[in-house]
This record gives C-alpha cells, structure tokens and sequence, in this order.
C-alpha cells in the first residue's frame, strides 16, 4: 500500500518519507560467532527472534510523521510496530477483525490458476482497517495494476523476515551480498537459523493461515 498514487492525499504510515535516511553500513560489525551487529546495540535493534533490524531516521513530530512520501519505499522500524503490534498498516489504529480474522489485502499471484494459494499466503503487508483497506484498492496503482483480492486470516503467523543479507571481512565493516532480483521478495523464515544471523531485517512477513477471500464493498457497506 506503501504505492499510493500521488493525488491521494493520505500518507499510509509505513511508507517512507524525504529525508528519512538509513544508517551508514560502517555502523555495522560482524563476526562469525555473533554475526551481524551495532557496537552500541539496543534492546529495539533486535526483534524477539534474535534477528537484527535495519536502523534508519524518522520524520516525526510526537505521533506525526511528516515529510512528502516516497512512496515505493517501506520505514523499516514502522513497518515491523504495525506488524508486530496486527496495527492497521494506514492509521496505526486496530485494524479490522471479525470471526472471520484480520483483514489483509493482497495480490493474486501471476501464475495462480485457483485459490490455493490463499491459505499459507506470505505477506509484508500489515493488516488494514477498512476505510483505509478502501483507500489501498482504490489508489494503490501497484493494486490496481494486479488486481487486489480481500483476505482475512484467523491466524496471521509470524513467518520470518525480508532484507540484505552481508558477508563478514574480518576488521573491515560487513559487505551487502548482491542477490537476484527474483529473490528479493523471498522472506527468510525465522527457522532457517543459519541465515539470520547474517541478515540485515527491514520488512516483517506473516504467514495467512484460516484464510477466508472477502468481498470488500459488501463489508464496508455493511459497515
């Protein structure tokens, strides 16, 4: 949703703004006993699976984030609150949950020929409340493009993580590993423990489980 076209004039909250800055890789240490990791690490740099998140800049101003949006880049650090927290991906407010489950937006998969795909579907897109699950459908042109498919999930499992992975080179900071681009949305899952000491977290992925496809007008006119 972070693709909002620009006459929208609402801001979803993941998305990045000007000016908001990712902190240099010289800040980054590694060794193959511990792997990646901050010099001056704190208890908000590591996720509760051990992973190591990406530090960058915020615009804000108390609750404001503020800023012109770029808006094919996701904040790190906001991203991970609202999945974390199941917080609406738009307002950081509860989002919408019925007996069905969490809402959530997607997209079909290019190659799906049914709806198998929907149940153990991947996401780094958190949950939405409806008015702005309205918004992502109607402006969103990376939605509009592939077609948006309403899904609630009862259980919204936390699967693992997107990011850069790096290379360790002994006194000298950590290197970025170039990977393919057919890879880069390839989440890393939290079992794969021989990886994530070496990645770099910026986006968190739930796994949909007890999904359901939804129709979104009827539930907002319902509403």
């Amino acid at each position: 949703m972070s693709r909002l076209k620009a006459r929208s004039t609402f801001v979803p909250y993941i998305t990045m703004r000007k000016g908001e800055e990712p902190a240099p890789v010289t800040m980054l240490s590694a060794s193959p006993a511990r792997g990646l990791y901050y010099a001056d690490e704190g208890p908000g740099d590591r996720d509760d699976r051990g992973v190591l998140w990406a530090r960058c800049s915020q615009n804000r101003d108390g609750n404001a984030v503020l800023g012109e949006p770029r808006w094919k880049d996701v904040h790190p650090a906001r991203q991970r609150e609202c999945m974390e927290a199941l917080l609406c991906q738009g307002c950081v407010q509860q989002p919408s949950k019925t007996d069905l489950g969490y809402l959530f937006i997607a997209t079909r998969p290019a190659d799906a020929t049914s709806t198998d795909w929907i149940e153990g579907y991947r996401t780094a897109q958190p949950p939405l409340c409806l008015v702005h699950a309205k918004t992502a459908v109607d402006r969103c042109g990376h939605l509009l493009k592939r077609g948006a498919v309403a899904l609630r999930s009862r259980v919204p499992r936390l699967y693992g993580v997107l990011g850069t992975y790096y290379l360790d080179r002994g006194l000298q900071p950590p290197e970025p590993i170039e990977t393919d681009p057919e890879e880069e949305d390839v989440p890393l899952p939290y079992k794969t423990r021989r990886y994530t000491p070496w990645i770099l977290a910026s986006q968190l992925v739930r796994e949909l489980r007890g999904v359901t496809v939804v129709n979104l007008e009827e539930e907002i006119a319902r509403a």
